[in-house]
């Protein structure tokens, strides 16, 4: 895995730039998995609920920002010297963004939600999540839930890859695999 398509930012607004990429990656990686949430279970207003304002565009809204913010944390946490080498191609990028992604999921959904539920005195979400309950209610949920993390993974790494490696380096994915 070669570095040399790499923009390394060692000019005086190398950092910056790739902070920018990052919430940038994460707000259009954020809009990908928000289509998903939105069309598949109609969760937007559910998570305008989560901060008092149960609608669309109130989800919506925070959905994006903590998108944003969470690719913010993707370069705090990946744009380390140990992650160099993934950083230096789009296979790479693709892979730190699906792992990114995984522990979101794991981190938001399996610790932060129900605490934030548990605080408010609260046994559920404040609102119904899915349209069609029955036994298969949670099953679809939990795909939605994964399927829109792993897009949110996959469109990060990749606009990340884009902001950030050569401009000869940003087809979606590369055809020859000795360059990922």
């Amino acid at each position: 895995m070669s570095r040399t398509g790499l923009r390394d930012g060692t000019g005086p607004d190398g950092t910056g730039r790739r902070w920018r990429a990052g919430a940038s990656s994460g707000l259009v990686a954020g809009a990908a998995m928000g289509a998903v949430l939105h069309a598949g279970l109609g969760l937007m207003p559910t998570i305008g609920a989560l901060v008092g304002v149960e609608t669309v565009v109130g989800g919506w809204a925070v959905h994006l920002f903590n998108s944003t913010l969470f690719g913010a944390l993707f370069v705090a946490v990946f744009d380390r010297s140990f992650f160099a080498d993934l950083r230096g191609d789009v296979g790479g990028c693709l892979s730190l963004g699906v792992i990114h992604s995984a522990l979101l999921g794991v981190i938001t959904g399996g610790l932060l939600l129900p605490a934030a539920i548990a605080i408010e005195g609260a046994t559920s979400l404040p609102v119904p999540t899915l349209p069609v309950p029955g036994l298969t209610a949670s099953f679809e949920f939990g795909v939605v839930i994964a399927v829109a993390h792993l897009v949110y993974g996959v469109v990060l790494g990749r606009a990340f890859a884009a902001f950030t490696l050569a401009e000869g380096a940003i087809d979606w994915l590369p055809t020859d695999p000795a360059n990922r």
